[in-house]
């Protein structure tokens, strides 16, 4: 097994050194002594391996020019390797691959043959663990370089090497199922992407209670009046460089002033639908994606249609949410200036709402039915959800996440809705923050009465809900101020979408005491980079992956730069563990 392991490096390293030596071109001959080969082989020959290896190292030692060190360095491993000292040769080409990537980048081709040697040694000196790390890497450049054919016979070799204990196993999984994510269209379910421009589709469902305006611009179909229940798809496109969290909008201020899909997230259809058959679509949609989730998103005061749609399509797509996204859209004007208008009609939607709902939770074919409202829509979801109940009553719950985030109602109201509203979900949490304009101009409107989505030491508390005081992330918990560095709520979300982790089991929860109880404070602070959690949440969801093992193998592996910081790993490690309770 050594020599033909020892002529399949050779072979490969050759390949690598080749490729160095194109590139390096007469300098990087004419800095290497011409007699040095001659030297090495003359050793080796007299089977004085150390000191063949002692004149390469020397030669290493004293050349500035990486080609010429990439050179020895694959001709060190060679004999390393043939010589069956394994870990050695291994050392030695994890050295090769340091030099090739700091070279020619993360994903050079000269990288494959010596992700492939690097395998062999580190399989052969008994380190199934970095073996698979190795052939993971090279899945990764393959992908990179459009090199598909060439990925099975590395898959083939990672399943062999499941048999070497359950922590290699587990990280075989996951090297695997990353890659086959990767392979998938786009970020397959209900998102494609477009071959030639590079943007994403996604569908949404939605259902409103506003009336038609005659437009056919998709961005006006809906306007601010009331209408009558309507049930539809729309379709909105996001673009390849968009920004967790963010809706990109065009700017005067670049000089834009048209929605383009390759820089924007365009509304690009609204078609309203019967609604047998719009269910139907979504039965369909969750059986071809082997989903069983949906969520349902109602909006909050001065939405228009268009803007609600994107912001449901966004959170889907920052989710990778595997399941059918789900807009309820009531009639809000649109405008700063329409707070008393849009407080009129809000609670009328909640009586179309709880309809809509119970058609959801027999009609749409998903068992497991997330709701997410925002500011003003709270008052839509808190009567909705209270007819439900007493509809229901004696019956299991139909929700599983319920989330009020920032819900402009008063606090009073809220907790003591909250009682009838329990057994409708398996888990409510309430959203605060003491940064919504709308709340405090809610307040001073009502008499100065403390609102249920205001943060602080008064926050609303109740042991049949999570208060989580969300201050400290913006204006706006459903989005993500990037150039702030505000994470989003949507990684909070996302966990309890996925795992229904309670608050001590999410990143960034920290336990506080309030006027009215304990409440949780969420200090994204101590997550780390929340763009790489927020990937890793939504992948290994999608992945299945169900122990910390695989999360950690795939954090490392496809998330985390080789070049972060160790704090910075640390941190996102930590915020696994506490997820999978570890």
């Amino acid at each position: 097994m050594p020599g033909m392991v020892g002529s399949r490096l050779r072979l490969l390293i050759l390949g690598a050194a080749v490729a160095l030596s194109l590139v390096a071109g007469p300098s990087a001959a004419q800095a290497i002594d011409p007699l040095l080969g001659l030297r090495v082989a003359e050793e080796l020959a007299a089977g004085n391996e150390s000191a063949a290896l002692e004149l390469i190292d020397e030669a290493i030692f004293a050349t500035d020019d990486p080609r010429v060190a990439a050179d020895l360095l694959a001709r060190k491993a060679d004999i390393l390797q043939s010589a069956g000292r394994h870990a050695e040769a291994a050392a030695a080409l994890e050295e090769l691959a340091a030099l090739i990537v700091s070279q020619e980048g993360e994903n050079a081709p000269s990288l494959i043959p010596v992700l492939e040697g690097l395998a062999d040694a580190r399989a052969a000196a008994g380190a199934p663990a970095e073996a698979v790390a190795a052939l993971s890497r090279l899945l990764t450049v393959l992908d990179a370089l459009d090199l598909e054919d060439r990925a099975p016979p590395v898959l083939a070799r990672l399943e062999e090497m499941t048999a070497a204990s359950p922590e290699v196993a587990a990280q075989v999984r996951a090297a695997i199922g990353a890659y086959e994510l990767s392979q998938e269209d786009s970020r397959s379910g209900p998102f494609g992407a477009d071959p030639d421009s590079g943007f994403t589709t996604v569908k949404v469902y939605y259902a409103t209670d506003r009336a038609r305006t005659g437009s056919e611009d998709p961005a006006r179909f809906y306007g601010g009046d009331r209408g009558t229940l309507e049930l539809g798809t729309a379709t909105v496109s996001l673009p390849p460089r968009h920004m967790p969290g963010k809706i990109e909008r065009p700017s005067i201020w670049r000089l834009e002033f048209r929605e383009d899909p390759a820089k924007h997230v365009v509304l690009k259809s609204v078609t309203p639908g019967e609604s047998e058959a719009v269910f139907a679509e979504m039965r369909q949609q969750l059986a071809e994606g082997e989903s069983e989730s949906a969520f349902v998103f109602v909006h909050g005061f001065n939405v228009p249609f268009n803007e609600a749609v994107q912001r449901t399509a966004q959170m889907a797509y920052d989710m990778n949410f595997d399941g059918v996204p789900i807009l309820y859209s009531w009639p809000s004007r649109g405008s700063l200036l329409s707070y008393i208008a849009d407080t009129a009609v809000v609670n009328l939607s909640g009586r179309r709402l709880t309809l809509f709902l119970e058609d959801v939770v027999r009609r749409s074919g998903a068992k497991r039915i997330h709701l997410i409202a925002h500011s003003m829509g709270n008052r839509a979801l808190t009567d909705a959800l209270e007819l439900y109940a007493l509809r229901h009553e004696g019956e299991p719950a139909a929700f599983d996440q319920v989330l009020f985030t920032a819900p402009d109602l008063d606090a009073g109201l809220f907790a003591e809705m909250a009682k009838t509203i329990r057994p409708t979900a398996q888990r409510m949490t309430l959203y605060a923050s003491n940064k919504d304009w709308a709340l405090a101009v809610s307040r001073r409107l009502h008499g100065d009465a403390a609102r249920a989505g205001q943060g602080g030491q008064g926050i609303v508390h109740a042991d049949i809900f999570d208060s989580v005081d969300m201050t400290s992330i913006g204006d706006d918990m459903l989005a993500h101020s990037y150039y702030a560095n505000n994470p989003s709520a949507l990684t909070d979300i996302l966990s309890l979408f996925w795992r229904d982790a309670p608050p001590e089991d999410r990143c960034g929860m920290e336990r506080a005491e309030g006027v009215n109880g304990d409440y949780w404070q969420y200090s994204p602070d101590q997550c780390g980079d929340t763009n790489a959690l927020l990937s890793t949440l939504s992948f290994l969801s999608r992945a299945s992956i169900a122990d910390l093992p695989q999360a950690r193998a795939f954090l490392d592996r496809f998330i985390v730069p080789t070049n972060a910081a160790p704090e910075e790993r640390s941190r996102l490690h930590k915020a696994l563990e506490r997820l999978f309770g570890g």
